[in-house]
């Protein structure tokens, strides 16, 4: 990949390891998980199921390249939770599924996000030793997602059982995350609609944003790109949408690593999540593309030294590192460790031709 100083080697398995570990450790009855800590060390009582779904997608990237027993079994348990706890009819219709926010005490409310990263995380499974709710259901929560989604490629983000389309909130990160299932979907359910949909919906991001001048760190979006990727019509619009969202996220690079001035580290994770999916994606001679040589490494020392080695939690990672000035750095949520897993996956990637032991920082 041309980095210097790279992470990798037994140091950096240790850490995907540990990270998943800790997830296991947070599984409670049923699959499902214990969301978090507050900075006391006592149990958040909240529960997002989005972050249920994006933990799972995490587990799904782990066990493609860990194809083990354990691997499987941990994936299938929180599999299983996601869609009995949480997929239904969407009232009114015969063949559309969406996930409901049941465990968040809003039973009426489902999220576009939400459908998005289960259909990321379901379809990502890849042989019969993780558990996936069947084809038809797959299917449903996509047209769920196709029936959010207007003519122009834009998405509503949330969906009222009692009301219908919710058009007051807009989520930055819901569009990247249904992109990305529908791609995923069209790996299991080969309609072209789901790609057609996905490209879309990354278009209309794209075009909005070069007219505004305004891109943001929307790291889902950049992961919908790189699995749309191969299919895509217009890639020269793709890899535009995608620089500027980079650019973005290169704005506010510390010394220390860390890819945004508040030092917390999950924001630096999910920076590198997009950066990795998409880096042999943008042309070689850009800029950015140089720039991002000495930047990744650095920000993968940054995230590693953040991941707690000891104690109770030993694998997770916090808020934000110790010494930060955070007054909560210590909280915990499994999206945290979700995060540093997903950008850690896709860093070992590109770390394959690194000998077994190679530990420098």
């Amino acid at each position: 990949m041309g980095d210097s100083a790279p992470v990798g080697g037994e140091q950096l398995d240790r850490a995907i390891a540990d990270a998943v570990a800790s997830l296991h450790a947070q599984v409670r009855f049923a699959g499902r998980l214990e969301y978090g800590y507050n900075r006391r060390g006592r149990p958040m009582q909240r529960y997002n199921i989005a972050r249920h779904a994006g933990t799972l997608y995490a587990l799904a990237q782990h066990y493609e390249r860990v194809p083990d027993a354990r691997a499987a079994a941990l994936y299938s348990e929180v599999s299983r939770y996601l869609a009995t706890a949480c997929v239904r009819l969407v009232p009114g219709t015969e063949d559309q599924y969406a996930l409901w926010g049941d465990v968040e005490g809003k039973p009426d409310e489902a999220k576009l996000g939400a459908a998005g990263l289960a259909l990321a995380a379901w379809c990502g499974a890849r042989d019969d030793a993780q558990w996936r709710p069947p084809i038809d259901i797959l299917s449903g929560v996509g047209g769920f997602i196709a029936a959010m989604q207007a003519p122009d490629g834009r998405f509503v983000s949330k969906y009222s059982a009692k009301d219908g389309p919710q058009t007051g909130w807009q989520s930055l990160y819901y569009p990247g995350e249904a992109a990305l299932g529908l791609v995923r979907l069209y790996g299991v359910d080969d309609e072209p609609e789901w790609l057609d949909r996905a490209e879309s919906a990354l278009l209309h991001l794209a075009d909005t944003r070069a007219r505004d001048d305004r891109h943001e760190p929307d790291h889902w979006a950049l992961l919908a790109t790189e699995a749309l990727w191969p299919y895509a019509m217009e890639r020269e619009r793709l890899v535009a949408h995608a620089l500027g969202i980079i650019d973005a996220m290169l704005t506010h690079v510390q010394g220390s690593g860390a890819l945004t001035a508040c030092g917390r580290l999950t924001p630096t994770a999910i920076r590198l999540e997009g950066i990795l999916a998409v880096r042999d994606l943008l042309p070689p001679g850009h800029p950015t593309t140089a720039a991002l040589a000495s930047i990744v490494p650095r920000a993968v020392a940054y995230l590693l030294a953040g991941q707690l080695r000891s104690g109770r939690h030993a694998g997770a990672f916090p808020r934000a590192p110790a010494g930060s000035g955070d007054p909560r750095a210590a909280e915990l949520r499994v999206d945290y460790t979700q995060h540093a897993l997903s950008a850690l996956l896709a860093w070992r990637d590109g770390c394959t031709h690194l000998p077994a032991g190679d530990d420098a920082a």
